[in-house]
């Protein structure tokens, strides 16, 4: 079945329709479209210059541009149905886009005949139970305010992002937004109690309960998260807090081989009482360049082929974190497990530390051209995973640059590959559906993911259709069908390309 073939008569295969030759569709009527969304909303909510939209259709990564015409920033709920309400009379679909900090083109408009939903004014903190340890908010706020607003109430909202500061509640939800932290808290998904959805048929579903057992239906919330904007726009959610961690201790490993990461991490957790909450591998080659930043401190450590970056937190200011630690790597050190290893003494030593994982993307760009694989597997197989995957890299060209990181507690990594030294950027670009291959088919068949944290969104919806399990293909269709039958929402986006 095809996730796109039931639409309405309206253009929305979102193919562009500007021509005006024999056998082409007629464009949608856009002004009447602007004119009556003017008409119901705020004119501020309603942007239409090539400067006003310019910032919406930028891509972080400039591989999929934006080519709509029209940007609507709702205030509310009622706005946004509003909005979904006159797109669906007018014909156009409906692209959502939150902070616009994604790397896979979900939040893009592929044609004229897409409006962006921007939820960016939807800012408001709706609750925060300082009882219950749950924070309510509008889906525009930002990852960073949401993060504060715990933090004044004495919580911690442990969801941790670069791109915290840009990016928005609504889209890390929709994309089930990983990080730094899911060892120990989990993803997105994890961190959610409660949402609230605009349907495609203009209705508000609403389950802000925050009820942590509920078994007298599906699991509807579950069905929206992660669903890349495809099935219902996120307009609220209520958000599960923590207390907040006052002891932290941060490690840096240099470790001989991969086969010693897992079972350290394995080992302080417990020792530590499963204080692990963050658990970095990086490669030698990641490592060097993050350094190519003129900010990124030096390394404090011997060299090695590779690195564990540790961090445990415990709320209980008596907690001993030292001690486990201490012993834990003594045993790896007596044993040959790690090579040298750097504790973070202060605030600003952890900071200094973690700058060294940071880095790593920002200066994977100065090394040129790079093709980004976001894969997971299960944990215990990174150590036979990663040799393989690297030599099937080697054996297709030895001179490719591989820049290996990612979460290592829970098999998430970033297996990205650098153009050679000296090579054309284009030429090697050229070749990332052969190297994809190479690299999904392997992680296929240690059953893993080739869309582990970022999400699918237009980038890897083909190489998903080839690899998938077509069950899980079809039940997806199905479920865009009975929730979204007109393709209103994000079309192109998630569901398997054939």
């Amino acid at each position: 079945m095809n996730p796109h073939s039931h639409h309405s008569p309206t253009a929305h295969d979102n193919t562009a329709s500007t021509g005006t030759g024999s056998g082409t569709t007629p464009p949608l009527q856009f002004t009447p479209l602007r004119t009556a969304l003017r008409h119901e909303l705020s004119p501020a909510a309603v942007l239409d210059s090539t400067a006003e939209i310019a910032p919406y259709m930028e891509e972080r990564r400039n591989l999929f541009p934006g080519q709509g015409r029209l940007v609507v920033r709702p205030a509310d709920t009622a706005e946004v149905v509003t909005t979904v309400r006159l797109c669906q009379q007018h014909g156009f679909c409906v692209v959502p886009q939150a902070g616009n900090t994604g790397t896979v083109g979900g939040g893009s408009p592929r044609s004229v005949d897409e409006v962006v939903l921007s939820v960016e004014r939807m800012t408001a903190l709706h609750e925060l139970d300082a009882e219950e340890g749950t924070l309510t908010v509008a889906a525009g706020m930002t990852l960073a305010a949401a993060q504060e607003a715990a933090a004044q109430a004495g919580w911690y909202l442990p969801l941790s992002l670069p791109s915290q500061a840009e990016c928005r509640i609504g889209g890390n939800l929709a994309t089930n937004a990983g990080g730094l932290n899911v060892v120990r808290y989990g993803c997105a998904r994890d961190l959610t109690l409660g949402l609230e959805v605009v349907l495609a048929d203009g209705r508000i579903w609403s389950d802000l309960s925050g009820l942590r057992k509920d078994n007298s239906r599906y699991d509807l919330r579950n069905l929206f998260i992660g669903s890349e904007g495809t099935l219902g726009i996120i307009t609220a959610a209520k958000l599960r807090l923590f207390p907040p961690p006052r002891r932290r201790r941060v490690a840096l490993l240099a470790l001989p081989s991969l086969e010693p990461a897992l079972p350290l991490v394995r080992q302080l957790q417990a020792e530590s009482g499963d204080a692990v909450v963050a658990a970095e591998l990086m490669s030698a080659a990641a490592l060097a360049m993050g350094q190519l930043l003129e900010q990124t401190p030096p390394t404090p450590i011997a060299a090695a082929p590779w690195y564990l970056l540790l961090e445990l937190a415990s709320p209980d200011p008596r907690a001993d974190l030292d001690s486990g630690i201490a012993a834990v790597l003594a045993q790896a050190a007596a044993a040959g497990s790690i090579l040298d290893s750097q504790q973070a003494a202060d605030a600003t030593d952890i900071a200094r530390l973690w700058q060294l994982r940071t880095a790593i993307p920002d200066g994977q760009r100065y090394a040129g051209a790079s093709i980004k694989q976001d894969i997971s597997v299960r944990p215990s197989d990174l150590a036979h995973f990663l040799p393989q995957a690297l030599a099937a890299v080697a054996a297709y060209d030895p001179a490719i640059r591989p820049c290996i990181f990612g979460h290592v507690g829970d098999g998430n990594l970033h297996f990205n590959l650098s153009q050679p030294e000296g090579a054309d950027s284009a030429a090697f670009t050229a070749q990332q559906p052969h190297l994809n291959r190479i690299i999904h088919d392997l992680v296929i068949q240690f059953g893993g993911s080739i869309a582990a944290e970022h999400g699918v969104g237009q980038l890897r919806r083909a190489e998903l259709a080839r690899c998938a399990d077509p069950l899980s293909a079809e039940l997806m269709s199905r479920i865009k069908e009975a929730l979204d039958p007109c393709g209103l929402f994000n079309p192109g986006k998630k569901l398997y390309a054939p």
